[in-house]
């Protein structure tokens, strides 16, 4: 079988690749560069291109089976906005109507949990209509995407939908990563914030089981269907409880509120605006950190056989990849979140 992977350097995307190497297929990477942690491993071919050139994207696509659309601009912040709809929404049609002209079977399409909105007081599944306007460009952005998507249903493309909520673990320390740097941060000492009172619930989904279920949706996902990639829904209070409780690191936490963050995020994004300055966060963010979103992974369990590891087992893996590896490699240092 022949499949082809976008976003193979970013966080998912690596370990997602890890996965699959090994298994007999033939993958095809679409990379902007040849990168050369890829370049001599058995079954992997580069493609130089860009999510934003169908000729590209064609040319590596062709004669694959499977797709797994995972490229995106997952970040805070954008001097120039149409970076998210550039990246994030026309990619997405260029990689489906690509997928039609190459008679792809199947194309997996990683979107968002934010895109369902937030929770409230009751868990979000798949069923869920979102109420309110998008709080940030990017979740806009992935919106109008699987908007895009129910589109070329229409056209006879076989799509499946994945929905991750927030990611941690071991791997790249990108900003689609921002977690687990925050957890290295904490282990310093350098992060001490839990914005409000640090009872806004947020669910946290451990890289394994993310990938796990791309690789399940892939095989047993039903055409037009979205599932829910998560794990366990935890306060920012019992967040850090437990990551002091494995650590051993039990750092005093300062509350900041809303109104402070949000003063703060101002302040960022002005600099962002008028200097080389990337904000550590913006306004939209804080407003989406200071909510509830709190996620039902139970029809990925029962359809696809998604299966979450206890936060604990996850954290506890995630400390001790952090301990052994990040002090003796090169990582990208991104903005992080306050969660």
């Amino acid at each position: 079988m022949k499949i082809m992977i976008t976003g193979a350097t970013g966080f998912i995307g690596n370990q997602l690749l890890n996965r699959l190497i090994g298994n007999g297929d033939q993958i095809n990477l679409l990379c902007r560069s040849e990168n050369k942690i890829f370049r001599n491993i058995p079954d992997v071919r580069i493609f130089p291109g860009d999510i934003t050139d169908s000729r590209s994207i064609e040319r590596c696509m062709d004669g694959c089976d499977q797709v797994y659309h995972l490229a995106a601009y997952a970040r805070n912040w954008a001097k120039n906005k149409k970076c998210f709809f550039e990246f994030n929404t026309r990619a997405v049609e260029n990689i489906l109507m690509s997928g039609i002209n190459q008679n792809v079977k199947k194309i997996l399409f990683m979107s968002t949990s934010v895109t369902f909105g937030p929770s409230g007081s009751e868990l979000i599944n798949e069923n869920k209509k979102r109420t309110v306007a998008p709080y940030t460009l990017y979740e806009a952005s992935k919106v109008e995407a699987e908007i895009i998507v129910l589109r070329y249903l229409d056209k006879g493309l076989n799509t499946v939908t994945v929905n991750p909520t927030r990611l941690f673990g071991p791997g790249l320390l990108t900003e689609g990563n921002s977690v687990t740097k925050m957890i290295e941060l904490f282990l310093k000492g350098k992060f001490r914030f839990i914005l409000g009172d640090g009872n806004a619930i947020g669910n946290y989904a451990f890289i394994d089981d993310v990938v796990q279920g791309c690789i399940n949706a892939m095989k047993k996902g039903k055409t037009g269907e979205k599932y829910i990639l998560g794990g366990e829904n935890l306060s920012y209070n019992d967040f850090f409880h437990s990551v002091a409780e494995n650590s051993g690191k039990n750092f005093r936490m300062i509350h900041i509120p809303k109104l402070v963050g949000l003063s703060y995020s101002y302040l960022e994004k002005l600099l962002g605006q008028f200097s080389n300055h990337y904000p550590s966060i913006t306004p939209d963010w804080v407003r989406t950190f200071a909510v509830n979103w709190a996620f039902s992974c139970d029809k990925a369990s029962s359809e696809i056989g998604y299966k979450i590891t206890p936060f604990n087992d996850a954290l506890r893996k995630t400390i001790n990849w952090i301990m052994k590896n990040t002090n003796k490699q090169g990582v990208e240092d991104e903005s992080i979140k306050f969660a």
